[in-house]
């Protein structure tokens, strides 16, 4: 196992799932979504849209993200790269709507908090309203659109948070983290976050058959 791990092409791999679910986590960073997007619908989950535009802004980015790691085409195509990522911002959607049922919630007091924070929005390190209106406004979105984005990111990592800290290492698997910490830290913290968002993932699976999900998948392919 550990000979394995510390392989390169599974050190690859492995950093390709932590980007990747990270890039779809914040996918309006950019900053966001273009305001003219497209009405195409390519998925809804219990009336939650999808639209071409989003899913062809989050398989853009993580096409850039793969292309520093792979530059053989006939490789990155052996990842699927379109399915898994309309399955992960299904998972996102899915993921959401249960923290909503579940009673999460952000109030507008933790939002302008946690926005202000944004290194984004900051002159000499504090935030400044005209920095937040202008950036905003380069990036063609209006603060109540971005508003609304960023608040469904808290929830969701909220929520990510809490089916975290409901996985349970196995004995194999805390030595291994172990063992990878004496020889390379970053690899140690990789596998782990691996298997958190391995977990997130075996959650929205879990769930999904509780909600009425369309695709049309004519508008991937």
């Amino acid at each position: 196992m550990l000979h394995i791990m510390r392989t390169h092409k599974f050190f690859s791999y492995l950093l390709i799932a932590i980007i990747f679910a990270i890039s779809i986590s914040f996918v309006f960073w950019g900053i966001g979504p273009n305001t003219s997007s497209s009405s195409l619908v390519i998925a809804q989950i219990d009336g939650e849209e999808i639209l071409v535009d989003e899913f062809q802004q989050a398989f853009d980015k993580e096409y850039k993200r793969v292309r520093e790691i792979y530059t053989d085409e006939e490789e990155i195509k052996k990842l699927n790269l379109k399915e898994n990522v309309l399955r992960a911002l299904i998972d996102r959607k899915v993921i959401l709507i249960a923290a909503v049922k579940a009673g999460i919630t952000v109030k507008d007091e933790e939002l302008q908090e946690e926005i202000m924070k944004l290194p984004y929005f900051q002159r000499d390190g504090v935030f400044n309203s005209d920095v937040y209106v202008n950036a905003l406004k380069r990036n063609r979105m209006n603060p109540k659109i971005f508003e609304e984005e960023f608040k469904n990111d808290i929830i969701y990592t909220k929520m990510s948070r809490i089916i975290r800290e409901s996985v349970e290492l196995s004995t194999e698997e805390l030595k291994t983290i172990e063992s990878l910490k004496d020889s390379n830290g970053r690899l140690a913290e990789a596998f782990f976050s691996s298997k958190n968002n391995q977990a997130i993932r075996v959650y929205a699976d879990s769930i999904k058959r509780r909600f009425n999900i369309r695709i049309d998948r004519d508008l991937i392919s």
